[in-house]
């Protein structure tokens, strides 16, 4: 029986759906990815995806680098855990998931983090600027900003999320405070949110930030970008790293997939 600290779970290997069990790894080696690509705090960011009319969750004390496919949690759009678990979920954190889920058909995974990069530009006051080909592809994609009110973890602040996000929006920069990526797949996901925290860094790392003057790609050639790249550039299509990166998953350490 899988084991996490002192709290043992059971493997769900077999005992759900093939197709729910193939979100479960996903989800799970989504997880590992955060603090390898170095998204991390500590515990305190969200992912999920929908399986069905229900969704996967992670569960509350779980670090991100110790995630397994079975110990993800399955709850319904209000966060209640319908899964047989040790595990529970903090109540208040699925807020912003919900947030999405409940009116964004297309948006079948979701991921919140405080990533420093995203942060910095999304508190100044001119937010993601044109000059790198990643910020033209997340302002081509749809990008957003919701004004911080406080913490988005509750539910008053449900309808303010929504409607800055939009009806097709694939990033929300919270200023102030993180980001919410949109996607309607697990791998775009990922590549939505690694596209979003490089566009970033390269910004902070051009000192614009700090009244540097750069170049700006024109609004014009934003706009013209192809949808076949930007369909490959989330992962609809062959040329995306996922593949890739799960080998490497695999390589490292394979207890994602228990």
């Amino acid at each position: 029986m899988p084991k996490i600290g002192d709290v043992e779970y059971p493997s769900l290997k077999g005992q759900v759906s093939a197709e729910e069990w193939s979100a479960r790894v996903q989800l799970a080696a989504l997880c590992r990815l955060v603090p390898m690509m170095g998204w991390d705090d500590l515990s305190n960011q969200l992912v999920s995806c929908r399986t069905g009319k229900d969704f996967l969750f992670i569960p509350s004390g779980v670090l991100f680098e110790e995630m397994t496919a079975s110990c993800l949690l399955k709850v319904n759009i209000d966060g209640e855990v319908i899964s047989d678990s040790p595990f529970k979920v903090t109540p208040n954190v699925w807020h912003p998931m919900r947030a999405v889920f409940e009116v964004r058909p297309d948006a079948n995974t979701v991921i919140h983090t405080h990533d420093d990069y995203i942060a910095a530009v999304a508190a100044n006051k001119h937010g993601l600027l044109p000059i790198s080909q990643p910020a033209a592809l997340i302002i081509a994609a749809g990008l957003s900003y919701h004004t911080y009110e406080g913490a988005e973890t509750y539910a008053e602040r449900i309808p303010g999320l929504r409607r800055d996000l939009g009806s097709s929006n694939y990033t929300l920069f919270l200023r102030n405070h993180g980001v919410v990526t949109v996607a309607p797949s697990i791998d775009a996901a990922f590549m939505l949110h690694h596209l979003a925290r490089k566009a970033c860094r390269i910004q902070v790392m051009s000192g614009v930030n700090s009244g540097a003057e750069v170049t700006h790609i024109p609004s014009e050639v934003v706009a013209s970008f192809p949808i076949e790249l930007l369909r490959a550039s989330v992962g609809d299509g062959s040329n995306n790293a996922w593949p890739g990166l799960l080998r490497k998953l695999y390589r490292d350490d394979p207890s994602f997939q228990d």
